[in-house]
């Protein structure tokens, strides 16, 4: 009787360490996820916004004010001299279905647009800020959203808060921000 006793404690205890090793896995794995989640992202993001032309940034406020959507055109080359600009694009933060999420659209509002998703797990608002017109993650922005656009010369200075609820309940959320200067 003290054997099984015994062996019914260590069992216990093994399935307890099993227990938390899990957890600690699957809240490892889920904060992986949100980090490449972010990256890939805002790569995307930094990749469009490159061969945009600072000319053709439209709704694009300076600090401390910040936008959710950025339009733009691409440069496609020189023909006769002058710049020949590609079609409009947007890249903005939406809600669909209760999820925040980025979206790129190429003709935008035109019967030839083209959508794409590019995260469903974008945070409402940047990590550290709420709706009440202060700065409250004190970096000089008041109230930006969870995809952030702020101009500042030839540059657009991009951030963006992915989260994500973890197996356990809690949410990871993973902000990242990326200097992108406009080449043309």
């Amino acid at each position: 009787m003290i054997a099984i006793a015994l062996l019914g404690l260590v069992i216990g205890n093994v399935y307890m360490v099993l227990g938390d090793s899990s957890k600690a896995f699957g809240s490892q794995t889920t904060v992986f996820e949100a980090e490449t989640q972010a990256r890939r992202t805002l790569d995307r993001i930094a990749l469009a916004v490159v061969g945009a032309s600072r000319a053709t940034l439209f709704q694009t406020p300076a600090a401390p004010a910040s936008t959710p959507e950025l339009n733009f055109t691409t440069s496609q080359g020189l023909q006769g001299g002058a710049i020949l600009e590609g079609n409009a694009q947007r890249i903005t933060l939406t809600n669909a279905a209760g999820f925040h999420q980025v979206t790129w659209a190429e003709n935008p509002g035109t019967e030839s647009e083209r959508n794409s998703v590019w995260t469903k797990w974008a945070a409402e608002f940047l990590e550290g800020e709420t709706l009440n017109g202060d700065d409250d993650n004190g970096n000089g922005l008041i109230d930006e959203k969870g995809l952030n656009f702020v101009l500042e010369g030839n540059s657009v200075l991009v951030q963006l808060t992915i989260a994500r609820k973890a197996a356990d309940g809690t949410w990871i959320t993973r902000t990242l921000e990326a200097r992108v200067t406009c080449r043309n």
